[in-house]
């Protein structure tokens, strides 16, 4: 039958998953207590440390059987949390996994200090881990999440924004992560180059889908499920796949009244509604997920260089996993 649920993913990494919960929480030994403190509310809101289960997937898809995943899932995590806390700042985000936002907990000048303890932690664990390779995969991922904030603040309510550019957005602040954690699994295991880039290309592709479906939830999803209020990307002036697919749909008139929505400083409620109702008009959400398939199709063929087994199901469902989650 294979793998057919997100819990059974879960059940088979459970004691994986438990270690890397207790190695986030005991890193965090800064001798400062806030930071110890802003640190622990975050781990404790929750998370289903998606990026550590692909790293602890691919390693053990490619045979590795050490603990250095677990150590590594640590370093992935906190750079991931340590990016979640800046975006929040740069956002003015109120909630986070459905509590309040760091940010609004502790305000923002100690939000932004500590995502920059939990940066310098990750480091100082990855040079105790002792692996050039790795530290270079993880330091090339921290440095184009960066550029990829300043280009998404750059490309802010920009109406003409490129397909290209909205790829490039999302790869630099989300796929980039992925794409590093798969293709560290294959590196843990020392597998050949083949495979290596195969689990490279796989985590790349699933970023970007994982993205993308972001993207639809925030004005297609479920409020009751997704457990955010739509049309955030729409307050915060970013141009995403339901409006790229929408834009290049519409005639003039609806295209004239959409710029001078996305344009707007603060868009209104009635501005997000019409915007909805044109996407529902247009079929968007069947479209933007046509166009996320595609993507998910790519990333499955990627694991057919990989023998039979549990952890290939696991990665294959998660693959699709993608687009059905609503939240």
């Amino acid at each position: 039958m294979g793998i057919t649920s997100i819990n059974e993913v879960f059940e088979l990494l459970k004691d994986d998953i438990k270690s890397v919960e207790d190695e986030l929480l005991k890193n965090l030994d800064s001798e400062v207590q806030m930071v110890n403190e802003v640190a622990s509310y975050v781990f404790k809101s929750g998370g289903k440390r998606l990026r550590p289960v692909f790293l602890i997937l691919s390693s053990k898809l490619s045979g590795y059987e050490g603990n250095r995943s677990i150590v590594i899932s640590g370093v992935v995590e906190y750079i991931h949390t340590a990016t979640l806390l800046h975006d929040d700042v740069i956002d003015g985000a109120m909630y986070r996994r459905g509590k309040k936002a760091a940010n609004r907990v502790f305000g923002n000048d100690i939000t932004v200090l500590c995502g920059d303890f939990l940066y310098s932690r990750a480091f100082v664990n990855l040079v105790k881990d002792g692996d050039p390779e790795v530290q270079m995969i993880l330091a090339n991922a921290a440095k184009t999440m960066s550029e990829g904030e300043v280009f998404q603040l750059v490309k802010t309510a920009n109406f003409d924004l490129t397909m290209e550019d909205y790829l490039k957005i999302i790869f630099s602040k989300t796929a980039i992560l992925f794409s590093s954690c798969c293709e560290i699994g294959a590196v843990l295991s020392k597998s050949d180059k083949d495979k290596r880039e195969n689990l490279r290309e796989y985590g790349r592709l699933i970023g970007l889908a994982f993205q993308m479906s972001d993207d639809i939830l925030d004005y297609l999803g479920d409020e009751n499920k997704t457990g955010k209020k739509p049309g955030t990307d729409l307050k915060e002036g970013k141009m995403t796949l339901p409006l790229l697919l929408l834009r290049d749909l519409i005639d003039d008139k609806e295209k004239k009244n959409l710029k001078e929505i996305i344009l707007k400083e603060d868009p209104s409620e009635d501005d997000l509604i019409y915007i909805i109702g044109l996407m529902k008009k247009h079929n968007i959400k069947e479209k933007a997920e046509q166009f996320v398939d595609s993507y998910i199709e790519k990333a499955k063929e990627k694991l057919q260089i990989f023998p039979n087994s549990t952890y290939k199901e696991a990665l294959i469902y998660l693959s699709e996993y993608v687009i059905k989650r609503d939240r």
